[in-house]
């Protein structure tokens, strides 16, 4: 049986909102022109076809599995789909799903009405990045660094692999503020955040975690020998001065570090002791790096 609009298709036409029809299979019987609108398709791309075409990518099987089997027994399906429109850009769209039937009461397809939430979604990862993003320079928080050295820990013992943390701070930052001002404090701990960054792979972290001082977690670290280069790379990358508004303002970090299983074996005692080594660092005159013994 075809199945057919629960509403009359000039209300549908008009309807603000996506609509769409298909049969059991998912085939595409009708789509209103607010779906066309959201989509970038023409109404003969889309009929014919299933809403797989929208597909992202996003979703695993796990999602569709979900999907399917709720409406297979008869029951409405809710969610939020990441979908593609035909120009390959991706939107968010909150769907409800309701099986349709016949008048013998069989199963003749299923509505969809959607509705494009893509500006909600963007404001809950906004404000999702806020609590665990430093404002000024990006990076991770105190809060991200705590949860990212806890799941590494874990790892680490499962694996049976070892790791570093670092704890960096600026030298003399105070004389920057005092002589040059918080504008160019400001500069010069962008600066910091972004050389430090560029010094490390993809599955380190490097955290702001308040004032001048940063943390660092290097999953995977062997060896002092290893971790002793990014640390020296870290160095020499932050002794250049920086460039704010015309002037050179001088630049320098101090670090400290410690090695599980070495060192330290839990999370309190890795920071602990690496912030004793970077204590020791700047008595011995910073811009240096040491390591806990």
């Amino acid at each position: 049986m075809t199945p057919q609009l629960p509403l009359p298709r000039w209300l549908a036409e008009q309807w603000p909102d996506p609509l769409v029809l298909t049969d059991t299979s998912g085939v595409i019987r009708y789509a209103n022109r607010a779906f066309l609108r959201l989509t970038g398709y023409r109404r003969e791309e889309v009929v014919g076809r299933t809403p797989a075409l929208l597909k992202s990518g996003r979703h695993g099987r796990g999602f569709y599995a979900r999907m399917w089997r709720a409406l297979r027994r008869g029951r409405t399906f809710r969610g939020v789909f990441v979908n593609r429109r035909k120009d390959g850009a991706l939107f968010h769209e909150e769907e409800t799903i309701r099986p349709l039937r016949g008048p013998d009461g069989r199963l003749v397809g299923f509505l969809c009405a959607g509705r494009d939430v893509s500006e909600r979604e963007r404001h809950i990862e906004q404000l999702r990045h806020s609590a665990t993003h430093d404002a000024l320079t990006g990076l991770p928080n105190r809060r991200l660094f705590a949860d990212r050295l806890s799941q590494a820990l874990r790892d680490a013992r499962r694996r049976r692999e070892g790791l570093m943390v670092a704890m960096m701070d600026l030298d003399s930052f105070k004389r920057v503020n005092t002589r040059f001002g918080h504008p160019a404090g400001d500069a010069v701990l962008r600066a910091t955040a972004l050389r430090t960054r560029r010094c490390l792979r993809a599955i380190d972290t490097v955290a702001r975690i308040g004032g001048d001082e940063f943390a660092l977690l290097l999953p995977g670290a062997r060896s002092a020998a290893s971790a002793s280069a990014v640390m020296e790379k870290i160095r020499a990358a932050n002794a250049a001065p920086v460039r704010y508004a015309g002037l050179r303002i001088p630049s320098g970090v101090s670090l400290g570090a410690c090695l599980f299983p070495g060192a330290a074996r839990s999370e309190a005692a890795l920071r602990k002791r690496a912030d004793a080594a970077l204590y020791a660092a700047k008595r011995s005159g910073g811009n240096r790096w040491r390591f806990a013994g």
